[in-house]
C-alpha cells in the first residue's frame, strides 16, 4: 500500500499538468498510426506515386474512347509500343480463319469524332509491336488523330511470321488471310462504342510481306481502302508457291495479266537501292500493274506520263543524315495524285526514316511514315458499309 501511494500523488501532479503535456503526445500517437501502416503498404505506395498521374491521363482518355471491353484491355505491358494512346487487343474468326490484331486509339481522339483508320502490316521475323515501334505510325496517330489497327501473324500459319502473300489461297477475294484482314477492317468500322471510324477513310501498309500482302489487298478490296502504301514488296500475284518466292522477291517471275482486276486505289510505293532481299527493279513492276489495272478501265491515256525529281543527300552526310532519293509521281485525271514511287539511295531491307534500334529500321530518312500519311490523307473512298456484304469470307 505504501508503494501504491506515492503513484496516485505523482498521477495528481500529472493529471494537473498533463492535459498540457498530453495533448502533443495524442497528436503525436495519431501521426504515428499513419507511420505504422506506411510499412505495410510500402509496395502500394511506390506505385502510387508513378500510377497515380497514369490512371488521370487513362481516365481522361478513356471518357473520350470509352468502350464497352473490359478495362483490362488497355493494360500496359513491357512490350507496349510509344504512344500516349490506348493500346488494345482483340481477337477476329470468321470462316476463313483466325487472327489475334491490336488496336492503337490515339491521345485525346473522342469517341464521337470519326477517325481515318490505318490497317499496318507487319513484315517477317515482326510482330505488331516490332512495327509499331520502328515505324512510328503510334506517334503520327496522336498528332494526326487516326486509329491504327496491327493484324498479327502467328508461328502457326507461317514459321517466319510473314503474311502468305505468295500462295495462290491467299491471293483472292473472299478467301484466306485476305478475307481475314478484310474482316478485321470490317469488325473495327463497326465497333461504335470505342471510335466512330470514317469508313471514306480506310488505308492499308505494309513492309515486306506485309507489303506484299498490302497489294494483294489494294488488287481484291480495291473498294475498302482508299489509298495504300508498300513498302519494300514484290509485285502482285509475282509468285504462286513458296518455291518461287525467292525469285518473284529477286524480280526474276513475271505476273500473269491483271485483266480482271478493278483499278487499283491510289498508291505509294517506297523501296530501297541497296535492298539484298527484294530487288530495286520490283517497284517499276508494281508501277506497270497499278497502270495496267487504270487502263483497263479509261482506255489508257487517263494517267499521264510521270513527274520525276531527285533531291540529293542531306548535307553534311553523317550516319543519321537524310538519304537521297527520287520520286515519280503519276496524276489521276483532274490532277488527283494516283502513283508515287521513291527509290531511296543507299536504303537496305528497312522502314525508311523508322526509329533507330528496332529490326528492319533504318532512321535516316526520307521518312516513309510521314510521307505515307501525307499521301493518304488527300484520299477517300466509298465507304465501306457499302460492301460490307459482299465477300461470303467476311
Amino acid at each position: 500500500m505504501k508503494a501504491l501511494i506515492p503513484r496516485p500523488v505523482r498521477s495528481r501532479k500529472r493529471r494537473s499538468a498533463v492535459p498540457r503535456l498530453r495533448v502533443p503526445p495524442m497528436k503525436m500517437s495519431t501521426v504515428k498510426l499513419p507511420r505504422t501502416k506506411v510499412p505495410t503498404m510500402k509496395s502500394p505506395k511506390a506505385k502510387v506515386p508513378t500510377a497515380a498521374p497514369k490512371p488521370r491521363a487513362t481516365k481522361a482518355s478513356a471518357k473520350r474512347t470509352r468502350s464497352g471491353s473490359s478495362p483490362a484491355g488497355p493494360r500496359p505491358s513491357a512490350d507496349r509500343p510509344p504512344g500516349r494512346g490506348t493500346w488494345r487487343q482483340f481477337r477476329y474468326s470468321g470462316l476463313a480463319g483466325t487472327r489475334s490484331y491490336r488496336v492503337y486509339v490515339p491521345f485525346g481522339l473522342r469517341r464521337t469524332t470519326r477517325a481515318p483508320l490505318l490497317l499496318a502490316l507487319h513484315g517477317c521475323a515482326q510482330n505488331s509491336v516490332d512495327f509499331a515501334t520502328s515505324t512510328r505510325f503510334n506517334q503520327l496517330a496522336d498528332q494526326h488523330g487516326f486509329v491504327v489497327v496491327y493484324p498479327e501473324q502467328t508461328p502457326s500459319h507461317n514459321p517466319q511470321r510473314c503474311w502468305n502473300w505468295f500462295r495462290p489461297s491467299n491471293q483472292f477475294r473472299s478467301q484466306g488471310e485476305p478475307a481475314i484482314l478484310a474482316g478485321i477492317v470490317r469488325r473495327v468500322a463497326a465497333d461504335t462504342g470505342a471510335w466512330r471510324i470514317d469508313p471514306s477513310r480506310i488505308y492499308v501498309t505494309g513492309l515486306s510481306a506485309g507489303g506484299a500482302m498490302a497489294l494483294v489487298l489494294a488488287a481484291t478490296y480495291p473498294e475498302m481502302f482508299a489509298a495504300v502504301g508498300v513498302h519494300s514488296a514484290p509485285p502482285y500475284r509475282s509468285a504462286s508457291s513458296p518455291a518461287n518466292a525467292m525469285l518473284a522477291m529477286r524480280g526474276r517471275t513475271t505476273a500473269p495479266p491483271l485483266n480482271d482486276v478493278a483499278p487499283m486505289p491510289p498508291m505509294i510505293v517506297f523501296q530501297g537501292t541497296m535492298d539484298g532481299t527484294i530487288d530495286a527493279g520490283n517497284t517499276q513492276r508494281i508501277a506497270d500493274q497499278w497502270l495496267a489495272t487504270h487502263a483497263g478501265q479509261t482506255g489508257g491515256g487517263a494517267v499521264g506520263k510521270p513527274r520525276t525529281r531527285s533531291s540529293d543527300p542531306a548535307r553534311p552526310a553523317t550516319s543519321r543524315s537524310r538519304r537521297g532519293y527520287q520520286v515519280s509521281r503519276w496524276s489521276l485525271p483532274r490532277g488527283r495524285s494516283g502513283l508515287e514511287v521513291w527509290l531511296v539511295a543507299g536504303l537496305g531491307h528497312a522502314w525508311s526514316g523508322g526509329s533507330a534500334g528496332p529490326s528492319f529500321s533504318d532512321p535516316r530518312g526520307p521518312r516513309a511514315s510521314t510521307t505515307m500519311w501525307r499521301f493518304f490523307s488527300k484520299h477517300r473512298a466509298v465507304p465501306v458499309a457499302a460492301v460490307s456484304t459482299s465477300s461470303k469470307a467476311g
